[in-house]
């Protein structure tokens, strides 16, 4: 993955434990099914649904640039999609919170060009999430 080629100074020190980061993107990927849900319906959604798209993104660049492979990274992520369902509302809430944020932090610190690579992967996917049909 190109963002994940490029996200040399995104991590910020130490990457989250590939768990850990599955984890996040199980949990960013099903508040972002919701969103963009909104948004085909007809609400101005589509901010928040770029945050939760954009902070998926820098978690996963930073996990490849730490040398997850895609295979090992797929089994990962349906692990933590399964734990991800069987958590209460709240627990998942405080998931997707907390993902948002690591997200976030991993995005302010990427360099422009970074910065600039996973916006625009962000963009694709949300057009993609909200593409009629």
């Amino acid at each position: 993955m190109l963002v994940g080629a490029c996200l040399s100074g995104a991590a910020g020190g130490s990457p989250a434990s590939a768990s850990h980061a599955a984890a996040c993107v199980a949990a960013l990927k099903a508040q972002e099914a919701d969103l963009a849900e909104s948004v085909k319906a007809g609400e101005l959604r589509e901010p928040a649904l770029l945050k939760v798209v954009r902070s998926g993104v820098a978690i996963i660049g930073t996990q490849y640039l730490a040398g997850l492979r895609e295979g090992e990274a797929r089994e990962l992520f349906k692990s933590a999609e399964h734990d991800f369902h069987a958590l209460s509302p709240d627990e998942a809430q405080a998931r997707q919170s907390a993902c948002l944020q690591e997200g976030e932090a991993l995005y302010s610190k990427a360099s422009p060009l970074e910065q600039s690579l996973i916006s625009t992967a962000a963009q694709r996917r949300v057009r993609r999430l909200t593409a009629a049909g």
